[in-house]
């Protein structure tokens, strides 16, 4: 007997060369089965027609932190079709004790930010420093580091050290990019390319650095385009919607992110306390709030409330991120046939933006996709940068990650992580995490009866070798 049939789903497998309508067996975990019609008995069926059926959506870029944020990320996420996730920033504690009180059964890889103050004792730290930090985070969990170059910049020469020492010691390493010399924007991200060398480094959510800060929105991101075009050492992701992230806390009437900063001199506002409280009152920024249930995000006089009543400690929205660009760096592809910009992301998790299924089926319906397409940007390259050999594909003894689709109403059907159904129709039904680590960190999770998988150990060719179509 199967634990589960998934039957009549249009099952789309890149990886295996799938494209039909099939039923779906699992048991122990893991696909077992995948044929025209299975009719031996299951424990549970998912009746699946006119869905459509993927492998588990990999998103490459969140925020599932508590700190300056809450506890309900993982269930956004899972409700959002979203079986595995890297987050990018941490903080790295955070997340792992969060877990009795957040988990939605999902998996996670998390890298831990590079930050003056918190995880660094300065803008400028020894490379001693740096080693240390990069250690500590790949022995306590963590699979890498992030460098949070557009909100709180360093000198250029900090992060390329920080890149050279990540490819040392097979370390993810990640930047969004910006520095003491350029902003988060088509000047920083020439700067990060070329900082990068032929060294790996993952880009985030490049879509970004396209928003018509020092020319148009539609040139930057071409020119985004062609960079990485000649520097496949380079990992990418973008997200879909036109919704940022960003700390909207002021100190000494100035925002302590440059990103804010950028934003509301963007939309016409001064980069002060009272433009930020006006940017607030006039919906042109959002701040997160904890309804209970999600994370939402809240403007007008309700918004400036929550936010003074939090002494501006908060996080928050602004609507800056151009159709145009997203939809070019969303569907760009090299002479090979594979993408330019490796997976979908969302920058989402606590931030309510999780939209890969809804904004990525918009480009399927529109033609600029196929479903084959999306499912290899969605999941299938993911798996394969992470290191992660059983997720990403539905062979036959394959990790039983599996997101259904409702495209006709855009939106996630169902969630099943390991063969766990973790969301059905909009319920939650999952429990607990699954942290993704390398084998430096298994050994301390382990003592903490922390559930987690050791991905492969990471080498250049996981980025390089493109899945090509």
């Amino acid at each position: 007997m199967f634990d589960l049939i998934i039957r009549g789903a249009l099952v789309v497998d890149p990886l295996n060369k799938i494209n039909a309508i099939k039923d779906v067996a699992v048991a122990e975990g893991k696909i077992t089965a995948i044929e025209d019609e299975i009719s031996l008995p299951a424990k549970k069926l998912i009746e699946a027609s006119g869905k459509v059926l993927i492998p588990g959506i990999i998103d490459m870029h969140t925020h599932m932190r508590t700190v300056l944020g809450h506890k309900h990320a993982q269930r956004m996420i899972a409700l959002a079709g979203v079986c595995t996730t890297l987050d990018m920033a941490g903080p790295l504690e955070d997340i792992l004790t969060s877990i009795p009180g957040s988990g939605a059964g999902v998996n996670i890889a998390i890298l831990d930010a590079a930050r003056a103050g918190q995880t660094l004792t300065s803008s400028r730290p020894s490379q001693q420093e740096q080693s240390d930090f990069l250690d500590r985070t790949l022995e306590n969990g963590g699979i890498g580091i992030k460098l949070l170059g557009g909100h709180f910049p360093m000198d250029v020469d900090i992060s390329e050290n920080f890149i050279e020492l990540a490819n040392q010691k097979k370390s993810w390493i990640a930047w969004h990019v910006g520095s003491t010399a350029h902003g988060s924007n088509i000047e920083g991200f020439r700067e990060a390319v070329a900082a990068a060398k032929d060294n790996f480094l993952h880009i985030a959510h490049i879509n970004s650095y396209c928003r018509g800060q020092i020319s148009n929105e539609t040139d930057e991101a071409l020119e985004a385009i062609s960079l990485l075009k000649t520097h496949p050492n380079i990992f990418s992701e973008s997200y879909l919607s036109p919704l940022n992230g960003t700390r909207l806390v002021v100190q000494n009437d100035v925002p302590i992110s440059k990103v804010t900063v950028t934003c509301l001199k963007k939309l016409g506002y001064e980069p002060t306390y009272d433009g930020m409280k006006k940017a607030i009152f006039d919906g042109a920024a959002g701040v997160l709030v904890d309804d209970g249930v999600i994370g939402k995000l809240l403007s007008g006089k309700g918004g400036v409330e929550y936010w003074e009543s939090k002494e501006t400690k908060t996080t928050g929205s602004f609507k800056v991120n151009p159709a145009v660009s997203r939809f070019l760096i969303a569907t760009a592809k090299r002479s090979d046939g594979s993408f330019v910009v490796d997976s979908f992301s969302t920058d989402g998790g606590c931030y309510p933006r999780n939209v890969i299924v809804e904004n990525g089926l918009l480009l399927v319906k529109f033609g600029a996709l196929t479903l084959n397409e999306y499912a290899i940007k969605a999941s299938l390259n993911g798996a394969r940068a992470l290191g992660l050999k059983n997720k990403g594909h539905l062979s036959v003894g394959a990790d039983a990650d599996i997101t259904i689709m409702d495209v006709q109403n855009e939106k996630a059907f169902a969630t099943i992580v390991e063969g766990n159904v973790i969301m059905l129709e909009g319920q939650l039904l999952g429990k607990g995490t699954t942290i993704i680590c390398d084998e430096r960190g298994s050994s301390t999770l382990a003592n903490r009866g922390i559930k987690h998988i050791v991905k492969e150990e990471f080498s250049m060719n996981l980025i390089t070798d493109r899945f090509i179509p």
